[in-house]
């Protein structure tokens, strides 16, 4: 097994109350199965599943069915939808 670091951003951030997690993976999970994880661990009402929340895997934006390597992966992101102008 090994942890991978989890990092909430924005309002996100302020809906679960914390900023971080870890979560513990034993093989490549996909990134709809660590948001169900942490449904569990966090105890909180889906808000990973809002419409619009984006995740990136080390830096690179990742789609659900993005698998992460526990064994080469750092760091996994949820944000609320991007904007710019």
């Amino acid at each position: 097994m090994s942890q991978v670091k989890i990092v909430f951003f924005a309002s996100l951030k302020e809906s679960l109350g914390q900023g971080e997690a870890f979560i513990e993976l034993e093989g490549p999970t996909s990134i709809e199965e660590i948001k169900q994880k942490l449904n569990v661990i966090l105890d909180k009402p889906d808000p990973l599943f809002e419409d619009g929340i984006q995740c990136s895997i080390d830096y690179e934006f990742a789609r659900d069915s993005s698998k992460v390597d526990p064994s080469t992966v750092k760091e996994i992101a949820f944000f609320p939808p991007v904007t710019g102008g």
